[in-house]
């Protein structure tokens, strides 16, 4: 394999040891040309005059906070609340730049004017705004491809850790849902299209450079210019990587000020509450339900009656007052936890030497009231370009990301399922003597104390960093001669190392003897231990180019061809010991009871040639071919490379002469096309074409001096043919523009075919060939969809508002699918999913509830002998007269929503703003089992204050099986009878519309911070999953469960819930 790589990445790769020289060698040259530089930027013309005017909109209305700026310079204010402006010591050579969002940007030479006044055109879709589409930059209103974008200033609305869950609702066909709000988790999944079945993501690009989702989820939201998805073939520039979509980040940049700097601090302060976070019973309720449980014998003899569990004496402490019920949530979790977020920025430089420089820190702490939980993330960017000289430019980019998350030792999803497990009659304390932690095993769910395990003084601690470093190098040459024509080079070196450390350490519990007023310990996390790993993660990405941007007159050209390779390597290692002295003696020479546990290596690379050929006519015919020829380690010789090409055009109708002749409300109208090819070697692992061993102390082995040695056995066959498999994009759609673009909107239907996906033959083969079949490229499947966006912006007086929104409804179909053959047709419509849609969820069909013994008696159908009012009844759907599985047929969709849809609200109005984001999906279905449809689960614990709305009988003692006994109806059946049964009464729909975002802001009058030395100061409160409209019970609908939820038997209700968040903030600018 190591020849093997050395092919695939050769002696053209830059080690890190070259790459330290250049930064040194090209940051001297930086500083030589900066100082030459110094006497020729910062100089004003020596005659300057008083400017003053008024900005109006199209309907001669003023436009208050239009910013007015020298261009070149740091002189500048905005237009107060009647649109005028002054600005004192103009040059007479300058010229002032008028921007102001929503409006197209003007400039205006100076010369020996006195006052400018301006007019404002709306540009309500930015048909002008240059957007990133892998390799190269490109107008909106040329685009060919399907490209959803957003802005980093309306990302950071949504205020939270985790930039992924800030493009929520934001981008058309992007699906965002968070799983978990845990610190240092950064659990969120994201699929365009609906193409990460698979739990595989987009491909990440940041500035040029590839990266995983672990990078982009860390970074700083301030440091992010915007963003751009290639959602269609487009994305098959990126060949094999591109599987699932590219999102594409854009970094800022510094920007020419003559030499003056921008200054800006941002800090906000947080504070979360749990979404979603059920209450268990108190005592009273508790013993009640036990007694209820206990009175009918359902699982051995329903006939016979029981003893009540608890007296009467029993309840009468709790009913006086004497007894209070132990609050085992209120106990262990807080009700609301902080969170903290700063950062500064410095923005400036000249014409020659531009750069912007970014250091952020924030602080997320834990639910657990012992305060042991918090991830704190510190982040940094440098950006610096520099024209060394007129043909020669160059830009280094440095960024960091560091994250330390601390931890009690052995928590997890378990802590929240066993607080509300719980009985509230189990005492906190041992007699209630806080120096003796409960151990009663009697009253505690697997004899667990949650207050000592999310304790870190008791039961240790774990500690995950996470260090990421990346350093880019990148000069661009203009090749004299050739007017367009330049040579671009970039080197890329990444590292990314996260360890661990988990200290295990025992401790006691105490059982009180009430006998001899004793306690007696009870011993865990027996013996104490400490296990390190470490992670080495390299990746390099070299990349050498040629570009050719030019313009013949209407004709247009954008092509490049780009050789890249990119090359990883990785390196990990744990190990573990058994204590008896402290955990910071660990490895100081003894090695007793000490133990190297796992570890591994691996490496992979790529080499590619990229090329594009863009043009247009006049804007109006466009059209473009791009291609990536791909190779990968990851496969065997002769199938490593592959011609993965994307071709596109579009027509901007709206530029024809019939059309701005005849139809004079259509600003816009754009039709596009596009398909391409793509390839994924992400699912074939790392050295597929090679036959592994795994090393098995299970297996069969061989004993050495009394010692037995495990076996070594065949991991599978390799397989010489196999190879990545191949997708196939299609896409039609149209964006317009109406009433001077106020209104806007694009429409896209698509299809993704893949063929070739991984399966492993059902061919039986003998056990002694001792290894398993490999696999092979036999299956493929289909995603098929549409999306819609529409956009409305417009101004009265001094109010500015928009209205956004954007839906997109996406299904997955098995084309052709390697299974066993059907018996008969009946197995073939049942039990196959070739040529279906993937996701049908199978079930019985509920067909009412019975509501007296009378009912059940008399009930067409055997439904159980003791079935009881308030259960459910089953349709005998395939009229057989017997109800079994045979009766099952589709009756919901499983795994995630069909329809994902957003809609944003936005406006301003003398220096206040408004953003609101809502987010929602539909046609998702759930269904749960264990502590969500079940009371005093897992033998009589604590069970959650939802099944008190329960059927029961008005009298106690009654015989459930009498005719005569009266019934209080309820939404759950009978306390320990289990009458919901599987059918479509269990399934819910957890469809939900979410304000996910509320902020109002105030941006201070120029005139009040000037005078304190500001440039800018906005203040801000802002709110963070604030409303949630859902037609499901008690469980948040963003994270249902597993796969969506269609499993009964996985709780994804265990895991750290989600937050709501409150945020105050404010962001000054010197």
């Amino acid at each position: 394999m190591k020849k093997t790589l050395k092919r695939i990445c050769h002696s053209t790769c830059v080690g890190p040891g070259r790459f330290a020289l250049l930064l040194i060698l090209l940051f001297g040259v930086m500083t030589a040309s900066a100082e030459n530089l110094a006497g020729k930027e910062s100089n004003l013309a020596d005659q300057s005059t008083q400017v003053t005017g008024t900005v109006v909109d199209e309907s001669d209305n003023p436009i208050p906070g239009v910013t007015v700026v020298v261009k070149g310079t740091t002189i500048g204010t905005v237009t107060n609340e009647v649109g005028v402006y002054t600005l004192t010591n103009v040059p007479t050579d300058a010229t002032l730049s008028f921007s102001f969002v929503g409006m197209k940007a003007q400039e205006i030479a100076v010369g020996n004017q006195s006052q400018i006044n301006v007019k404002m055109q709306l540009d309500a879709i930015g048909l002008e705004e240059v957007v990133a589409v892998g390799y190269s930059t490109q107008k909106k209103a040329t685009l060919t491809g399907a490209v959803s974008t957003v802005k980093g200033e309306d990302m950071i609305r949504t205020k939270n850790e985790n930039v992924v869950n800030m493009l929520t609702g934001k981008l058309s066909g992007v699906r965002v849902s968070q799983k978990s709000s845990a610190p240092g988790a950064y659990d969120t999944r994201i699929d365009i299209r609906g193409m990460s079945d698979d739990d595989s993501g987009p491909l990440f690009v940041v500035d040029g450079i590839p990266r995983d989702q672990g990078y982009f989820s860390r970074m700083s939201a301030e440091e992010i210019e915007s963003i751009s998805v290639l959602k269609d073939g487009t994305a098959a520039i990126y060949g094999l990587r591109a599987a699932n979509g590219v999102i594409l980040i854009t970094t800022k940049s510094g920007t020419a000020q003559g030499g003056k700097v921008d200054i800006t601090f941002n800090t906000s302060s947080s504070m979360q509450q749990f979404l979603y976070v059920p209450e268990g019973v108190g005592a009273v309720d508790y013993m009640t339900l036990r007694n209820e449980q206990n009175w009918q014998d359902f699982g051995k003899n329903y006939l016979v009656r029981q003893n009540p569990m608890f007296a009467d004496e029993a309840f009468e402490p709790y009913l006086n007052g004497t007894k209070q019920s132990y609050n085992w949530m209120d106990q262990v979790f807080r009700k609301t936890t902080p969170q903290y977020q700063n950062s500064l920025s410095v923005n400036g430089g000249s014409e020659k030497l531009r750069y912007y420089f970014t250091l952020g820190y924030s602080k997320q702490e834990g639910s657990y009231k012992s305060g042991d939980y918090e991830s704190e993330r510190w982040n940094m960017r440098t950006n610096i370009d520099a024209q060394i000289t007129e043909r020669l430019k160059a830009r280094v980019s440095l960024g960091g990301i560091m994250v330390n998350t601390t931890q009690p030792n052995g928590t997890g999803w378990t802590t929240y399922k066993l607080s509300w497990l719980v009985r509230p009659d189990a005492a906190f304390y041992a007699n209630d003597n806080p120096e003796y932690p409960n151990g009663d095993t009697q009253y505690l769910n697997e004899g667990a104390n949650m207050i000592v395990q999310t304790d870190a003084d008791y039961v240790g601690y774990n500690l995950n960093r996470d260090r990421r470093f990346n350093g880019t190098l990148s000069l661009e040459y203009d090749i004299p001669g050739v007017e367009g024509l330049s040579a671009k080079a970039s080197y890329d070196y990444a590292a990314s190392i996260p360890d661990y450390k988990n200290y295990k350490r025992a401790y006691s519990l105490y059982r009180y003897n009430p006998d001899d007023d004793t306690y007696s310990p009870i011993q865990r996390n027996t013996p104490s231990d400490v296990a390190r790993g470490v992670n080495f993660n390299f990746d390099t990405n070299m990349q050498l180019g040629l570009f050719y941007n030019h313009s013949f007159g209407e004709h247009n050209f954008n092509n490049f061809l780009i050789y890249e390779e990119s090359y990883s390597s990785w390196d990990s290692f744990r190990a573990y010991r058994e204590l008896m002295v402290e955990s910071e003696y660990l490895f100081a020479g003894e090695d007793k009871n000490q133990s190297a546990t796992g570890g591994g290596v691996g490496d992979r690379a790529n080499k590619s040639l990229v090329g594009q050929l863009d043009y247009n006519y006049s804007g109006k015919y466009m059209f473009a071919f791009k291609f990536r020829y791909d190779g990968s380690s990851r496969f065997p010789e002769g199938s490593r490379f592959g011609f993965f090409p994307t071709v596109s055009a579009a027509w901007r109708l709206s530029e024809e002469s019939f059309i701005q002749d005849n139809v004079a409300f259509l600003s816009n109208l754009k039709l596009r096309a596009s398909y391409g090819e793509m390839g994924d070697d992400s699912s074939a692992g790392t050295y597929p074409p090679t036959t592994g061993y795994n090393l098995d102390g299970n297996e069969k082995g061989w004993f050495y001096d009394g010692t037995l040695t495990g076996g070594v056995s065949a991991a599978s066959i390799p397989n010489p043919d196999l190879t990545w498999y191949r997708i196939k994009s299609y896409n039609l759609g149209f964006d317009f523009g109406v009433l001077q673009n106020k209104l806007s909107g694009t429409f896209d239907v698509f299809k993704r075919d893949r063929s070739g996906l991984l399966a492993t033959s059902a061919s039986v083969i003998p056990g002694t060939v001792g290894a398993s079949l490999p696999q092979e490229n036999l299956n493929s499947d289909r995603n098929f969809g549409y999306e819609i966006t529409l956009d409305y912006q417009n101004s009265y007086r001094d109010l500015n508002y928009y209205v956004r929104g954007q839906i997109s409804a996406t299904k997955h179909k098995r084309t052709e699918w390697l299974e066993t053959p059907a018996n008969n047709s009946y197995d073939k419509w049942r039990n196959r999913s070739s040529g279906r849609y993937s996701n049908i969820w199978w079930g019985q069909e509920s067909g009412g509830m019975f509501t007296n013994i009378e009912d059940i008696r008399n009930f067409e159908l055997p439904m159980g002998q003791n079935s009881l009012p308030g259960d459910w009844w089953l349709v005998d759907w395939n009229e057989d007269g017997v109800i079994n599985n045979l009766d099952e047929h589709p009756i919901a969709s499983y795994g995630l929503p069909a329809f994902n849809y957003g809609i944003s609200l936005g406006a301003s109005w003398r220096g206040f703003d408004l953003a609101l984001d809502f987010q929602g999906a539909h046609e998702v279905y759930v269904q749960y089992g264990e502590v969500l449809v079940e009371a005093l689960p897992f033998g009589g614990q604590n069970t959650l204050t939802w099944f008190m709305d329960r059927w029961h009988p008005v009298d106690p003692s009654a015989d459930y099986f009498s005719p005569t006994t009266e019934w209080v109806p309820g939404y759950y059946p009978v306390t320990g009878h289990d009458g919901r049964r599987s059918g479509t009464n269990g399934v819910q729909d957890a469809s939900y519309l979410r304000l996910k975002t509320a902020e109002i802001g105030y941006t201070l009058p120029d005139r009040l911070v000037s005078k304190v030395g500001m440039k800018n100061l906005r203040v801000y409160v802002s709110g963070y999953n604030l409303l949630t409209f859902t037609g499901l019970e008690n469980v948040d609908p963003e994270r249902p469960g597993a796969s969506g939820g269609a499993s009964t038997n996985y709780i994804d209700f265990y895991n750290y819930p989600v937050n709501r968040t409150f945020t105050i903030g404010a962001s000054v600018k010197f």
